[in-house]
């Protein structure tokens, strides 16, 4: 069966680089801009503060931004920081190098350096034709290495970056979220470029000795005309150190930066002007803006200046035509997440925010004139995919939870083969049910159908998926989907379109399996949040009052929000848009409560009460008994209640006072002790001390699945191996904690049983105490041979007790002097660590040791060893083994084959791999090599050393040893040595064909 697609003209012109443009069309919402609009804001700030300290004893000075409401819509103005040009490019006339920390490039440092733009290489490259949203691919004439692979290619792309593995000729915004998600990418001016409009344009030069590109004098895309022009360059050289140079930048907006892709590591959003020490090993980038755009951060702290923190969203509109960003319609953030299982992770950024408590995301929403005045009407730049203004609302808002969790591709761990757009909506080729997250419902016609899929509906509804994610419908309600295979990756990022048909393959997926990738969703549907609040804003310009259309307009939205979003979430959540006085319940948004006990529970409001104030509470059904109402005294902000636990069950709570106060509303979950968990905050593996004593108490928690906390539950604690426990019984305090102070005795190891009262000491949780940490006796050897000593820049091993403080941990490059709160001291100089446990430690012995002994000691988080003296040779070799077999670690050269896994040929060369050989110097090749070549006898035999230095990955510690097979050498399993500076190493098995 033939391959075809059947796409309307408008999604054509959407994915055909040939006529390409910035689609203003998008949601911008991405993983990284978390870190671009903080690092903006902060920026802006530290500029703001400049500028007012530069205009101090001028008249006047900073407008400040006030705030006002009319009727249920907020109006914040726009000065005193809360619209703002945010971070303005700042390296122009600079070179920006990146230059690598390690042999592969696995990790960088930056810094700004005098080597200038240089114009003759871009006048005498050749010119690359490109188009605007265009991509070349070409040949690069040295092996580069970038974050830990070797390339030989490279495709320069129009928008002023460079990628790997592929070309980049997409349209969507040029953010820092598509930077980090793409191909690996190196962005001098990662913006709207059109070359095609370009005097002079794109060009490349190389030679043995660097890659260079240069824009010259660029435009940015512009529908009319031409926009402000570009010139910079990127240099590649074959030591893998990278250079940005420029020489004439005028951008309203670019990403600067370079990425591995595929979302690998943790990004850093920096700035590049004021420098850093620190040694990046995934996407180190900077956000420019120029142009004026709303510093959402500083919004919200204007409005919260005057507004309750009563809000789970703060939405804002401008009447300034001011977009919510390039190339974006309207996006969400979210300031704070403490929920898992739906692809997201937990953070709390809302202090810079101006929410002590509530907030959970922001939305700009761009501004007011680009939505039409009926809610229900399509938003032009939308209409494609079905979205009116509601809808859009409903989608950002969504954002909070979605749409962030995929099932895994086995052939790429890296991908996430549901998600389309930013990595942060449903795949076109998903059948989403028709999700307000760019989603589809997609027809299945049969595997003989010609075309097989269709599209049927888009953007409906918050789908059964959906509201799982969003804790709104057990995992048991959620039937399977699927995903269609076999289209190109650029497919899944298309708009969603009623009426495109397509072919492809069929993966089912079940819930289970995305539960099986991400989790389960914690808190579940039985106690997650149901309840929300969003307030709507207007930015405005400084001293102006919006006209009556324009509040009408946002009434009209916010109104009809409500229902709306009640029906998308089929009637599972509801969503309040009043501006109202905050009334919290402090067991909010879920709390547990032991069947038969008791907790206490405040409710508050955030400003002292003028007179008396009555708050009505209601449980929905009897699993809990609360009074009918409390009063909160004149003055005071808060009053307590009790909530008993009647019976098993999940109710909800609320409270209410009048219309000028919000309703609370609360679930609370009560549980028999058999479902209750107990888990450890603090106290396990401590370290006994004198007397037996600890000296930190044992700290528990009792929770549940949802991770509920449960106040006044009794636990129980029993010393099994002696020693004694006060209290034996102890009651969970607030935040559902019980303490216990422990002597376990002067003995070895010990253990607490801790169980919650009412269970079994089976289903609780052991608790154990360590004896201090010590060296054993000769415990530090040469940790290839085991022989005693150590040697300078030699691998070593210690042996002895507690050596981690009950940790396990093992290093990546660079070895760090720190692992797990371990640090091994040596004559007082800390030592490079390989590997800590409480039984076995590896270390890298100082460069610098000088022959005799030294004094080393080992600290841990739990306690610091008795310092052991211990030899230090001159050399020390020792041949790495298999301890079960003594084969050596050597392999066939040029291979990764061992000796005992493929015997090594007579004449032919092998790789032995040591430690302890001693000191090294460079070489007329740059290779670090022995001052003292070795001798290597295999059977007896003599046999010729080609290299003796540093494995070079390592670059220290561990040895590498270049050896010919004589040709007399005897087949089969034969011995080899290796003596240095008159040692001999450990004896160890080769094979020989």
């Amino acid at each position: 069966m033939p391959r075809r697609f059947t796409v309307f003209l408008s999604v054509l012109l959407l994915v055909q680089s040939g006529l390409a443009r910035q689609i203003k069309v998008i949601c911008g919402t991405n993983p990284e801009r978390r870190k671009e609009e903080l690092h903006l804001h902060r920026q802006a700030v530290l500029a703001r503060r400049a500028a007012q300290l530069q205009a101090n004893g001028a008249q006047g000075g900073a407008q400040r931004s006030t705030g006002r409401d009319i009727g249920n819509v907020a109006i914040i103005e726009d000065s005193d920081g809360v619209v703002a040009k945010r971070n303005p490019f700042d390296l122009d006339l600079k070179t920006l190098t990146f230059t690598p920390t390690t042999s592969k490039a696995t990790a960088y440092k930056f810094r700004l350096t005098g080597d200038p733009y240089d114009a003759s290489a871009a006048s005498v490259g050749h010119l690359v034709k490109l188009s605007d949203d265009d991509s070349h691919a070409e040949p690069i004439p040295f092996p580069f290495a970038f974050f830990g692979n070797i390339y030989q290619s490279v495709s320069v792309n129009s928008d002023g970056n460079l990628t790997f593995n592929a070309g980049d000729n997409a349209s969507t915004e040029r953010s820092l979220g598509r930077m980090v998600a793409g191909e690996p990418r190196i962005s001098p001016l990662f913006r709207d470029l059109d070359p095609s409009k370009a005097l002079k344009g794109v060009t490349v030069t190389s030679d043995a000795t660097r890659f260079v590109v240069s824009w010259v004098q660029v435009p940015e895309y512009s529908d009319f005309g031409t926009a402000s022009l570009q010139t910079f360059q990127v240099r590649l050289y074959p030591d893998g150190h990278i250079q940005f140079a420029y020489n004439g930048i005028n951008t309203g907006s670019a990403i600067v930066g370079i990425a591995p892709g595929n979302f690998q590591g943790s990004s850093s959003v920096v700035s590049f002007l004021a420098g850093s020490p620190a040694s990046y090993s995934s996407t180190v980038a900077e956000r420019f803006g120029g142009n004026n755009e709303i510093d959402i951060q500083t919004a919200t702290q204007k409005f919260y200046e005057t507004h309750d923190d009563a809000y789970d969203y703060v939405a804002f509109f401008n009447d300034e035509d001011i977009p919510a960003g390039p190339g974006a319609v309207s996006w969400e953030q979210t300031v704070r997440n403490n929920r898992t299982g739906y692809g997201d992770f937990p953070f709390d950024d809302a202090s810079d925010y101006g929410s002590t408590s509530r907030l959970q995301a922001v939305l700009n929403l761009g501004p007011l004139s680009q939505f039409p005045i009926d809610p229900t009407a399509l938003v032009s730049l939308r209409a494609d995919s079905g979205y009116n203004t509601l809808k859009l609302m409903a989608h950002e808002a969504g954002h909070l939870f979605l749409a962030y969790a995929s099932v895994s591709d086995p052939n790429n761990p890296l991908a996430r083969p549901m998600l389309g757009l930013q990595q942060a909506h449903w795949a076109f080729n998903f059948n989403a049910e028709a999700s307000f997250m760019e989603g589809n419902r997609i027809l299945d016609n049969g595997p003989n159908a010609e075309p097989r899929y269709k599209v049927t509906e888009t953007v409906e509804q918050y789908s059964p998926l959906d509201q799982y994610l969003m804790g709104f419908r057990p995992a048991s309600e959620v039937p399977p989907s699927f995903l269609v295979t076999g289209n190109p990756p650029s497919f899944s990022r298309t708009f969603p379109q009623v009426g495109i048909t397509f072919d492809g393959g069929r993966r089912d997926i079940q819930v289970d399996e995305i539960i099986g990738v991400e989790g389960r969703r914690t808190p579940d549907s039985t106690v997650a949040q149901r309840h929300f609040r969003i307030a709507f804003v207007i930015i405005v310009r400084q001293g102006s009052t919006p006209p009556a259309a324009e509040i009408a307009q946002v009434e009209g939205y916010r109104s009809q929000f409500e229902p709306f979003y009640a029906h998308a979430s089929g009637a599972r959540a509801h969503v309040d848009t009043s501006l109202r006085q905050a009334l919290a319940l402090s067991v909010a948004p879920a709390a547990g409560v032991v069947a038969g006990g008791a907790i206490t529970a405040t409710v508050s409001i955030q400003r002292a009460a003028p007179a008396p104030l009555t708050v009505n509470l209601v449980a929905s059904s009897s699993a809990i008994s609360v009074p009918g109402s409390v009063v909160i005294p004149k003055g005071a902000t808060s009053t307590s209640f009790t909530i008993t636990g009647v019976q098993q069950g999940v109710e909800d709570l609320s409270a209410t006072v009048d219309n000028t106060f919000e309703t609370a509303y609360a679930r609370v979950q009560v549980l028999q002790p058999a479902f209750l968990a107990l888990s450890t905050v603090s106290g396990n593996k401590q370290v006994i001390g004198n007397g037996g004593a600890l000296a930190q108490p044992i700290v528990l928690k009792v929770t549940d699945h949802n991770n509920l906390t449960y106040p006044g539950a009794s636990v129980q604690a029993v010393a099994t191996s002696g020693g004694t426990v006060t209290p034996q019984v102890a009651v969970t305090d607030a935040s559902g904690q019980a303490s216990f102070q422990w002597t376990p005795g002067p003995a070895g190891s010990a253990q607490l049983q801790v169980f919650v009262d009412g269970t079994s000491p089976t289903q609780g949780v052991s608790i154990t105490a360590l004896p201090p940490t010590r060296i054993n006796a000769a415990g530090v050897v040469n940790a290839a041979s085991f022989s005693a000593g150590i040697t300078a820049g030699g691998l070593s091993t210690i042996y002895g007790t507690t050596l981690a403080g009950g940790a396990t941990q093992q290093a990546g490059l660079p070895w760090p002097t720190k692992l797990a709160n371990v640090t091994v001291m040596v004559n007082n100089e800390l030592a490079k660590l390989l590997y800590v446990s409480d039984a076995q430690i590896n270390f890298l012995a100082p460069v610098d040791l000088a022959p005799g002994s030294a004094m080393l000691t080992v600290s841990t988080g739990a306690g610091t060893s008795a310092s052991l003296q211990v030899p230090v040779n001159p050399v020390q070799p020792g041949i790495f083994f298999d301890a079960a077999t003594n084969f050596g670690a050597i392999l066939n050269a040029g291979t990764a084959k061992t000796t005992q896994q493929h015997p090594a040929v007579r004449g032919e060369y092998i790789e032995i791999y040591c430690t302890g050989l001693g000191a090294v110097q460079k070489n007329s090749e740059d290779l670090m090599e022995t001052v003292t070549q070795p001798q290597v006898s295999i059977g007896n035999l003599p046999a010729t050393v080609t290299f003796s230095g540093f494995a070079g990955l390592y670059g220290g510690g561990l040895y590498q040893v270049n050896v010919q097979i004589p040709q007399d050498t005897p087949s089969g399993i034969q011995t080899l040595t290796l003596t240095i500076g008159g040692v001999a190493s450990n004896a160890v098995k080769v094979a020989i064909q």
